[in-house]
């Protein structure tokens, strides 16, 4: 049995005092840095938000206040974010506490000004960035899911790797939501697509 580990967007922009701040984000550190360690894993992946400047899931770039509701139906939307993870700023590094040596691959995402892109799997518009054919081609087929943030990137990346046909398990302790309000929801929408929530 192969197992594979997807550690998504532990980018400083996501941490406490990025421009898309989760809450308690480094709370997971020590929890994920303790599976990066865990000899049951075949193979660890690594997600990165990486966008350009203009990239259009930014409110600046339309003139309109963060977190606007927003959906051109083209991969952009439903909410118009803070400018965060601009390729080769601060923001898109990983955060300094994640033992980063211990990632296989990194799969860079949201690359395209014109698609935004939640899940490692594909962008919002479904082009495909990988990450299956990677895990297929070492005949794995379990795989366990961390990062930031829960109802966002790990819960379509989630959802994606379930609708492909692998085991899914989502630690819910190496997660945080941007809005924690709506965990139930969130677990109840990835329980009814399959994924196992541990």
């Amino acid at each position: 049995m192969q197992r594979a580990l997807l550690v998504i967007d532990l980018q400083n922009d996501f941490y406490e005092n990025g421009a898309l701040a989760v809450e308690n984000a480094s709370q997971i550190n020590p929890i994920v840095n303790d599976l990066l360690l865990d000899k049951q894993y075949s193979l660890i992946v690594a997600s990165q938000d990486w966008h350009p400047a203009q990239h259009k899931s930014f409110a600046s770039n339309h003139a309109k206040k963060t977190f606007t509701l927003f959906d051109n139906q083209k991969g952009i939307g439903p909410i118009l974010w803070p400018d965060h993870c601009c390729q080769q700023t601060f923001g898109a590094e990983f955060n300094s506490k994640i033992r980063t040596e211990k990632f296989d691959y990194i799969i860079r995402k949201g690359t395209d000004p014109e698609i935004d892109s939640y899940s490692a799997f594909r962008d919002n518009d479904g082009t495909d960035l990988g990450l299956e054919g990677l895990l297929r081609g070492l005949e794995i087929n379990f795989v366990d899911i961390v990062g930031l943030a829960f109802d966002y990137c790990v819960k379509f990346t989630a959802l994606d790797g379930a609708k492909s046909g692998f085991n899914i398990n989502l630690i819910e302790a190496a997660t945080k939501a941007v809005a924690p309000e709506n965990n139930e929801e969130t677990k109840n929408e990835l329980r009814e697509a399959g994924v196992n929530l541990i």
